[in-house]
């Protein structure tokens, strides 16, 4: 009898959504069957204390407790669940992980960032070839920011920030629209922030700036609206720069309810895409990287490789 392929799985809590990625193995490595997202926002509230607020610890069970159901309905044993900025960081994190666990039965593996800065690498990996000149991959998340410089053979530097979307928010607490001062002070503490990123960069010269996933699929998605072209169904996607930084004017003279009318933008980040764009403007600028690109595949899809690789 032949036996059917093995189901395996990923749980990535973030510190915005909490994502579900199961895969079946074939013989070119493997196959998603399931994508779900959940938006759960752990930092709101309360990111820029270093706390988890009780109502995004409910939600976060919530959650869980569904993945789980979906687990058990399709007999997987086999999975992986990960915990980023936002868990690692809060001074009542260990509490929220025991009650995660008492609740859900999910014992939530922690990685830090240099650590999830490589695994974000091996995702990105198999979505795009790296080839012999440098990249640079960019994540924003929502606690932190990670940027890698390699190619497809070796990982020159890499280094995660304290600069996520949802962190940036609270940091700046903007306007509505987000008003000149307010930008400048966000150029300021960038300024300060990425001083390290940018003497990289002199060193590296990356040719290239790959954004995996969150932020970059909005970005995607609302421009390929505009030229109404339809959804991205590839793993890769070439951005036009002009068309990004047309975008990026938009977005930083828009307010939230404006934000919300445009086609392609999800509502769980209409709130963080203003902070999302100006971080990722303020690094193109400094580093004069004339292409830009997105990979769909990020942390969930590296923890994926190793585990087929085990």
């Amino acid at each position: 009898m032949i036996k059917a392929p093995r189901e395996i799985a990923v749980i990535d809590c973030g510190t915005n959504t909490f994502n579900l990625l199961i895969a079946v193995e074939h013989q070119q490595g493997w196959k998603a069957l399931v994508r779900r997202k959940k938006v759960v926002k752990l930092g709101a509230g309360g990111i820029k204390a270093g706390i988890i607020a009780p109502e995004r610890i409910v939600k976060a069970i919530e959650a869980l407790a569904d993945y789980r159901h979906t687990l058990e309905k399709r007999g997987i044993t086999t999975f992986r669940i990960t915990g980023t900025a936002a868990l690692r960081d809060a001074r009542n994190g260990p509490d929220v992980l025991s009650r995660i666990r008492k609740e859900t039965g999910f014992q939530i593996e922690l990685i830090d960032g240099e650590r999830e800065a490589e695994l974000i690498r091996k995702g990105v990996a198999q979505a795009i070839d790296l080839g012999s000149d440098v990249s640079m991959i960019m994540d924003i998340g929502g606690g932190s920011t990670e940027f890698i410089l390699c190619n497809s053979d070796e990982v020159f530097w890499k280094k995660s920030y304290r600069l996520g979307a949802a962190r940036l928010l609270e940091e700046i607490y903007p306007s509505d629209p987000i008003s000149a001062n307010e930008q400048g002070r966000l150029q300021d503490f960038l300024e300060n922030q990425l001083a390290d990123l940018e003497s990289a960069c002199k060193k590296y010269r990356p040719k290239r700036l790959i954004g995996s996933s969150g932020s970059f699929d909005t970005f995607a998605a609302i421009l390929r609206k505009k030229e109404c072209l339809p959804p991205i169904r590839k793993s890769h996607y070439c951005f036009d720069l002009k068309s990004y930084h047309r975008l990026h004017k938009e977005l930083v003279h828009s307010s939230y309810k404006e934000r919300l009318k445009i086609p392609g933008m999800l509502r769980m980040r209409a709130d963080m895409i203003v902070l999302a764009s100006l971080l990722l403007t303020f690094v193109l600028q400094k580093t004069r990287i004339g292409k830009l690109e997105l990979s769909t595949y990020a942390l969930k899809e590296g923890i994926l490789s190793e585990m087929l690789a085990d």
